[in-house]
C-alpha cells in the first residue's frame, strides 16, 4: 500500500486492476486445473474399471473350469487398448491365473490391498469377478499415465493462453478506465495549480461527470468562491490593520520605557532599586579612581516597621513605604541616588562629599524627617530609622565592600538603640557577625522553647512582705552558656520574634505561679514585661484574654510592665487598647521610668497604677545629690498623679533607707530578692521566710 501511495493516481488505478484481475485469475485458472485433474483421473478409474468388469464376466468360466488358457486368451484381447499395459486374474486365494503385459512391462503378482489407486507410477483398479453372487476371483488392470499427462499438458497451455488473453483484455480495459476516472480529477488538479500560481480564485473547475468527482468539482467550487470572499475581507481587515500598527507600535514603545523603568526602578515606591543602586556605586567608584574624590554610602533601615507590617497589614505597610521614600528624598541631591534594596531598607549614594560632617548632616536631617509622625489611614504610626555609613575610599575600594560595611554599621546603630547614624569601624565586622550567629540562636531557641523564666520578688517597703513578683526571660545556650536579656531582647524586637517570646513568658509565668499555691488563685501579683510593640496589635486583648482562659490565671492578678518610650506625645491609638485591657482586669505599669521621654499629660490621661523607677537612678543614692533630688522628684510626682512608686536596683541599706524614707511604696532588687528559678520561687513563697531576718543580713 505505501508502494502504491507514491504512484500517480492513472498508474495506481491501472496497477490496482491489473492486480485485482490476475490475482481473480490466477485462483480461477489453478481452481479449474485441478477440477480437470481430479475429473479426469476419476473417469480413467472408471474406465478401467468398466473394461475390468468386461473381462471379468467373460472369464467366469475359466476359472470355473480352471482354464488358464482360455483366460489368457480372454486377456488378450486387451491389446486393442492402448491405454492398458498389464493385466491379472487372480484365484480367490490370491494366487494368479491368467496374465497379460504389453511390451515387457512389470506384471504385479500380488494383487494390492486397495480397490485402486497407484502402483509403480501407474494407475491400477482391481475388480471382484463373481458368479450367482458367488466370488471366483479377482482381475487387475494396469493402465499408464501417459496419455493422461498429454491431456494434462494440452489443458496446461490452454489455460495459460487463456490467462494471457484474458490479462491483455484487462490491461486495455484499465488504460481506458482509468482515463474516465482520473481525467476529471486532472483537469480539477490543473485548475487548483493554475489558481495558486496566480492567486486569482475567481477562476473555477469544469464539471465533467455527476459522479463523485462532480460533486468534488462543486465543491471545489463553493470552496473557491468562500476564499474569493474571504480574501475580500482580508484585504479590508490588512487596511484597517495597517492603521492600528501605528497606534500599537506607539504602545509597544510606551511600554517598553515602562519594562525598562521597572526593571531598574522599585515597583512601590518609584526609587531606584537595587541593581540601579549597584551601577551607580560601581560607576561613581571609577570615577573617582580616575578624577579623585570621595563618596559616601548610607544604608538605612526603618526601626519597628516589621511589627507594623506584620500588625496591620501589608496594605498599611506598603503605604508607609511610600510616604517614607518620599521624606527621604526630600533630603537629597538630584546627583545622589537613593534606592529602595527591599523591604524596609534603603540605601543612599551621596557623591563628591567634601568630609564626613556634610554625610552626618544628611544623617541627622533624614532622621529628623522619619522621626515626625505618619498619618496613614486614620492610624498615627511613629517610627525612625537607623543609618549605616561607609565612606569611599575609607571603607574599601568595591561597590560590595562599600555597601555591606554600610550595613554592618547600621546594625551598630540598632545595637545602640536605633534612630541615629553610625559612620564604620573594622571592628563592627565581629559585631555583624555575632549578631548574625545570635539571630540564627536566637529563630532556633523560640521554636525549641529553650528559654525559662526566673521570678524576682517584689517587696512592700514598710514590712518587706512578698507583694509580688516579676517574671523575668533567662536563655542558657549549650555553647555559650547564659545569653544577656539586654543582648538578646532588642535582637528579637528588631527581628519580630518579640511577641512571641513575651506571650510564651506570660503563659508560663501563669502556669508556674498558679502550681505555687495548688492552682489556687494567688495572693500576690504578676508582672510580666510586653514590648512596646504589642499594642500596636489589633487583636492583643484577644491573646491575653486566651492565655488566661488556657491557664487559669485571674486577671485581677496580673500587670503588664510596658516600656516608657510607648507614651511620647501623639499616641492617642493606645488609649482605646488600654481600655479594652483594662476590662480584663489587668493592672499598668511603667517600667525603666525616667530613660525615655515621656508626656506627663498622658500619664494622666491612660489607666496606669504603678511606675517603676529604673536603676540607673538608684544606683547612684547617697552618691549623686542630683539623683537623690530625681528620685525623690519623681516619687512625689507619682503620688500625685495617683500612682504607686515600685524601686528598682535596690542593692544596699543606704538604697532601701532612701526610698523608704521618702514614701516609695515597694522595692526590687538584689538586698532582698535575687531573679529565682520556679522551684526555688516556690520553697522562698511556702517557707514564708522571716523578712525582718533578711533585712539584718
Amino acid at each position: 500500500m505505501y508502494f502504491l501511495g507514491r504512484r500517480s493516481i492513472r498508474k495506481t488505478i491501472m496497477s490496482v486492476l491489473l492486480l485485482t484481475s490476475s490475482i481473480a485469475l490466477t485462483f480461477s485458472v489453478v481452481g479449474f486445473a485441478i477440477i480437470d485433474w481430479m475429473s479426469l483421473r476419476n473417469t480413467m478409474y472408471n474406465q478401467l474399471r468398466a473394461q475390468a468388469g468386461i473381462i471379468g464376466s467373460n472369464s467366469v468360466a475359466a476359472l470355473t473350469f480352471g482354464d488358464a488358457a482360455a483366460a489368457a486368451s480372454t486377456l488378450s484381447s486387451l491389446g486393442n487398448e492402448t491405454n492398458v499395459i498389464a493385466a491379472v486374474i487372480f484365484t480367490n486365494d490370491g494366487q494368479p491365473f491368467a496374465q497379460y503385459q504389453r511390451n515387457d512391462r512389470p506384471i504385479p503378482m500380488v494383487l494390492p490391498y486397495e480397490k485402486y489407486g497407484d502402483i509403480g507410477g501407474d494407475l491400477f483398479v482391481s475388480v471382484p469377478i463373481t458368479f450367482d453372487n458367488k466370488a471366483l476371483g479377482t482381475i487387475l488392470l494396469v493402465s499408464e499415465l501417459s496419455y493422461w499427462n498429454y491431456r494434462q499438458f494440452m489443458l496446461g497451455v490452454t489455460v495459460l493462453g487463456m490467462f494471457l488473453l484474458s490479462l491483455m483484455v484487462v490491461y486495455f480495459l484499465s488504460r481506458r478506465l482509468q482515463r474516465v476516472v482520473t481525467e476529471p480529477i486532472l483537469k480539477l488538479a490543473h485548475t487548483a495549480q493554475r489558481i495558486t500560481e496566480s492567486e486569482d480564485y475567481s477562476l473555477r473547475a469544469e464539471k465533467l461527470s455527476k459522479d463523485e468527482i462532480g460533486g468534488l468539482v462543486d465543491d471545489f467550487n463553493e470552496m473557491l468562491m468562500q476564499i474569493q470572499l474571504r480574501d475580500r475581507k482580508l484585504q479590508h481587515s490588512r487596511e484597517e490593520l495597517e492603521v492600528k500598527v501605528d497606534e500599537r507600535t506607539w504602545e509597544l514603545t510606551e511600554l517598553t520605557r515602562q519594562l525598562e523603568h521597572q526593571a531598574y526602578h522599585d515597583t512601590l515606591t518609584g526609587l531606584a532599586n537595587r541593581i540601579t543602586f549597584d551601577d551607580h556605586l560601581r560607576l561613581a567608584i571609577h570615577q573617582s579612581e580616575r578624577y579623585g574624590g570621595s563618596l559616601a554610602v548610607l544604608f538605612l533601615d526603618l526601626d519597628r516597621f516589621k511589627v507594623i507590617n506584620d500588625t496591620l497589614g501589608h496594605v498599611i505597610g506598603d503605604k508607609l513605604l511610600i510616604q517614607v521614600a518620599h521624606r527621604f528624598s526630600e533630603c537629597v541631591r538630584s546627583s545622589d541616588t537613593l534606592a529602595r534594596l527591599g523591604g524596609d531598607e534603603f540605601a543612599i549614594l551621596l557623591q563628591h562629599q567634601k568630609n564626613a560632617n556634610d554625610t552626618a548632616d544628611i544623617a541627622q536631617k533624614l532622621i529628623q524627617k522619619i522621626n515626625q509622625p505618619f498619618s496613614i489611614d486614620g492610624y498615627s504610626l511613629h517610627i525612625s530609622t537607623s543609618i549605616g555609613i561607609s565612606l569611599y575610599p575609607d571603607d574599601g575600594d568595591s561597590a560590595e565592600t562599600i555597601i555591606k560595611n554600610a550595613d554592618t554599621a547600621m546594625y551598630r546603630s540598632k545595637d545602640q538603640g536605633k534612630n541615629q547614624f553610625t559612620f564604620f569601624a573594622a571592628e563592627m565586622n565581629n559585631r555583624a557577625v555575632r549578631r548574625l550567629e545570635l539571630e540564627n540562636k536566637l529563630r532556633l531557641a523560640i521554636d525549641e522553647k529553650r528559654f525559662c523564666v526566673y521570678y524576682q520578688p517584689r517587696r512592700d517597703t514598710n514590712s518587706l512582705a512578698i507583694i509580688g513578683v516579676e517574671a523575668l526571660i533567662r536563655w542558657f545556650d549549650r555553647d555559650e552558656g547564659e545569653i544577656s536579656p539586654s543582648e538578646f531582647i532588642p535582637l528579637a524586637e528588631e527581628c519580630g520574634l518579640a511577641a512571641r517570646i513575651d506571650e510564651w513568658v506570660l503563659e508560663t509565668a501563669c502556669c508556674d505561679m498558679l502550681s505555687w499555691f495548688d492552682g489556687n488563685p494567688p495572693p500576690i501579683s504578676l508582672s510580666v514585661n510586653f514590648s512596646a510593640t504589642h499594642f500596636i496589635r489589633k487583636d492583643l486583648p484577644q491573646v491575653i484574654s486566651a492565655i488566661l482562659l488556657r491557664t487559669g490565671f485571674p486577671g485581677s492578678q496580673l500587670e503588664l510592665e510596658i516600656t516608657e518610650n510607648l507614651f511620647g506625645p501623639d499616641t492617642t491609638d493606645v488609649l482605646p487598647m488600654f481600655q479594652a485591657l483594662s476590662k480584663l482586669g489587668l493592672e499598668f505599669s511603667i517600667d525603666d521610668f525616667g530613660k525615655a521621654y515621656s508626656s506627663l499629660s498622658r500619664l494622666k490621661q491612660l489607666p496606669l497604677q504603678t511606675l517603676k523607677i529604673d536603676r540607673f537612678f538608684i544606683q547612684d543614692v547617697g552618691i549623686d545629690p542630683d539623683d537623690e533630688i530625681l528620685v525623690r522628684t519623681i516619687i512625689s510626682m507619682a503620688h500625685n498623679l495617683g500612682l504607686k512608686v515600685v524601686a528598682e536596683g535596690i542593692e544596699t541599706m543606704a538604697h532601701y533607707r532612701f526610698v523608704k524614707a521618702h514614701g516609695c511604696d515597694a522595692i526590687q532588687g538584689f538586698l532582698y530578692g535575687k531573679p529565682a528559678p520556679s522551684a526555688t520561687m516556690s520553697t522562698l513563697l511556702n517557707d514564708n521566710v522571716n523578712v525582718e531576718m533578711e533585712q539584718d543580713q
